[in-house]
């Protein structure tokens, strides 16, 4: 990577870390690409290695596999793992289940400032592949929810062959994504400013933004 390259992707980080509770939602459309790009096409991780930081960058997020273990998901109707800073609100571990008793394992504490319960560290493939939510049962994970945001509403331009090779997925997420409302948005929406959010605030990506600038 040239350093105009890595310039570009401390500017998309630097961008993410501005995420606030007041984003629009044209915002977070738009965002969608970044995060496609940045953690899809896994140009942060190339970039990382680019500077010769070994592994791959970590961040902190909220896991939910404790609420929503595979013994727990027939029973539950909904359930976002969240994380954000939304609207005045912060939404985190929000689930509806069936029966008359709660269901799911005692969260841990936030592990980061303004964290949440849940809180747990993750490398960034880790993170990508971790539980999103659950509908009805059936998963999907932050690596979906970014490239169903951007495909569907972000605009980003697929070829031919990747709009083909993403169709079940942009089908199966929006038969979810019209199940989920969280305080009057779409639960993907707020599924997506959590994932910008998270990645914006952690300490690698600020490290990596600061290597980038002293190196100007």
């Amino acid at each position: 990577m040239t350093r105009d390259d890595l310039r570009l992707v401390a500017e998309d980080l630097g961008y993410l870390a501005e995420w606030g509770p007041d984003i629009t939602d044209r915002e977070i459309r738009h965002g969608s690409a970044v995060l496609r790009r940045l953690l899809v096409e896994d140009v942060y991780g190339a970039a990382w290695r680019a500077v010769g930081w070994k592994k791959q960058p970590k961040l902190i997020a909220v896991s939910i596999d404790e609420i929503a273990s595979p013994d727990n998901l027939s029973k539950i109707v909904y359930a976002i793992a969240a994380g954000a800073n939304f609207r005045g609100i912060q939404m985190a571990c929000m689930m509806m289940n069936k029966g008359s008793s709660p269901i799911g394992q005692e969260l841990g504490p936030p592990l980061r400032e303004n964290g949440y319960p849940g809180d747990r560290e993750f490398s960034l493939s880790a993170y990508l592949s971790s539980l999103s939510g659950v509908v009805d049962g059936k998963t999907f994970n932050r690596r979906e929810v970014i490239k169903y945001i951007a495909n569907v509403k972000g605009g980003v331009h697929l070829s031919a062959k990747e709009r083909k090779a993403e169709a079940k997925l942009v089908a199966r997420l929006g038969k979810i994504e019209k199940k989920i409302m969280v305080h009057t948005t779409d639960g993907l929406l707020v599924e997506l400013v959590a994932i910008g959010q998270a990645v914006g605030a952690s300490t690698d990506a600020q490290s990596f933004i600061k290597h980038v600038r002293e190196m100007s």
